[in-house]
């Protein structure tokens, strides 16, 4: 008789022999791989543009070599990966294991490597280098949290809490004091009249998104690595009060909307009759009206006049968005092939009156590469947030349709941002499995996030009320 051990719905067979796991599959420690692997995510969430320039590295300004033109966690990545792959005992089959069991970020990297081949054989007069920090470290930092182990991984996720915590408090404060811990400078030009807060993650689109997407993960997700849950809903609360100070519309609308939507589900399950925790409904008794009378009296004081000003007036930033598939129309087959070169581009946009670039990523990629090698680099993105849903299960669905959306309405990935990096880091530290959790044979999603709650089991009467814990 065969023994049959039975997991959720899978059956596992004793009587098979055991499969060998790879060495990089087993538990334990990576040494000096997993040190660099967490300076890079600190220097990552703590060293923007604006950081890296006030201490005198031209990152973003013309001129210099191209080894200050990248971040200083790309290359702590860069390294920890390569010494992941050196330090092994059989290199050559480990990468080979990696580069398989990391299959979409392996198209991105390839997607990548072709654009950067055809940006510098047709496309002189355009830089290839935004690659490197914009999207291939993101595949980078994908393989690294492929194999990290779960002390690792927790001391990663502790990081990415304090910082994000630290980042919220520096917004609050800069968007009421006017103080700024780095100045705001574009195009070598301080931006003086800016309210906006920039505090350690830069620019307030690539702030706002870093701050929603780990916003959503702590609604949406039950089980958040290296967070108690008494913190949960303060830390929330912390990053719904910070988005006006950072002053992203979408960002601030995607956000609230979230916790709308999660707070009346959370209502309809309890009148379904669920119970809720004693510990949650006195925290919602005391804590909401305290952050209604601090919002009113901010209000009062004019602290939200600004942002509040950018929805009645947004200058036109909303008719750019719209008016920039205006570059599309009368296009030639070449230029709808190839791409535009950088002066006819450049003339275009300035025909069609877009003040402020082209803010969407995805027509940034088509009008400067053409359809066809865009569709190439369109393609490795979507089998990298494919790898990113195998990782971090249906809990990622939520804050990776929110990335896709700000992708959408910024200049994004089409230019040099860490608008996939530092959501690719949060989401993987939060909820993506550990190099433990890759032996067990359970479902990675089994019931860690809010979609998955939704309508699950039946309410008996009666049943509800308020739990003791």
């Amino acid at each position: 008789m065969t023994a049959r051990w039975t997991i959720g719905e899978r059956a596992l067979d004793r009587s098979r022999p055991a499969v060998p796991q790879p060495a990089t599959l087993q538990p334990g420690s990576r040494g000096i791989v997993d040190l660099l692997f967490f300076l890079g995510v600190v220097a990552l969430l703590s060293l923007s543009d604006f950081a890296l320039e006030f201490f005198g590295l031209p990152y973003n300004s013309p001129g210099g070599s191209i080894i200050v033109k990248i971040h200083p966690a790309t290359y702590l990545f860069s390294v920890a990966l390569g010494l992941a792959v050196i330090a092994n005992p059989n290199p050559v089959g480990y990468l080979a294991s990696l580069l398989l069991r990391c299959m979409g970020s392996t198209f991105l990297l390839l997607a990548c490597i072709l654009l950067w081949i055809f940006i510098s054989r047709y496309k002189g007069d355009q830089p290839a280098s935004f690659l490197i920090d914009a999207i291939i470290v993101a595949a980078i930092i994908y393989m690294l949290f492929a194999d990290v182990g779960e002390r690792a991984h927790l001391a990663i996720a502790r990081a990415v809490h304090v910082l994000m915590i630290t980042n919220c408090c520096l917004a609050m404060i800069e968007g009421a004091s006017g103080w700024r811990l780095f100045p705001f400078v574009m195009s070598d030009t301080e931006q003086v009249w800016e309210y906006r807060a920039t505090a350690l993650l830069g620019h307030p689109l690539g702030g706002a998104l870093a701050t929603g997407v780990y916003a959503i993960v702590l609604m949406t997700v039950k089980d958040v690595r290296g967070l108690s849950e008494r913190w949960r809903l303060p830390i929330i609360l912390l990053c719904m009060a910070t988005m006006p100070f950072i002053g992203s519309r979408v960002s601030f609308t995607v956000v609230y909307m979230t916790a709308a939507a999660v707070l009346g589900l959370r209502l309809l399950r309890f009148l379904r009759g669920g119970a809720v925790s004693l510990r949650a409904l006195v925290a919602v008794l005391v804590l909401l009206p305290l952050v209604a009378l601090v919002i009113f009296a901010l209000y009062q004081m004019g602290v939200f006049d600004n942002f509040i000003n950018r929805f009645i007036n947004d200058k036109g930033s909303a008719n750019s968005r719209l008016r920039l598939f205006e570059l599309f129309d009368g296009i030639g087959l070449i230029n709808m092939l190839l791409g535009y070169r950088m002066a006819s581009l450049e003339t275009q946009v300035r025909l069609t009156g877009l003040a402020e670039g082209i803010e969407n990523s995805w027509a940034g990629h088509a009008v400067r590469y053409g359809v066809v090698i865009t569709g190439v680099l369109w393609f490795g993105i979507a089998a990298w947030f494919v790898d990113m849903l195998r990782s971090a299960g249906r809990g990622a669905i939520l804050p990776l349709a929110y990335i896709f959306l700000i992708l959408s309405t910024t200049v994004g990935i089409s230019g040099k941002t860490t608008m996939m990096s530092v959501p690719a880091v949060i989401i993987l530290a939060l909820s993506g499995r550990s190099r433990n959790a890759a032996l067990s044979r359970l479902p990675a999603d089994a019931g860690n996030d809010v979609l998955s709650r939704i309508g699950r089991g039946v309410a008996l009467p009666g049943s509800g009320g308020v739990r003791l814990s």
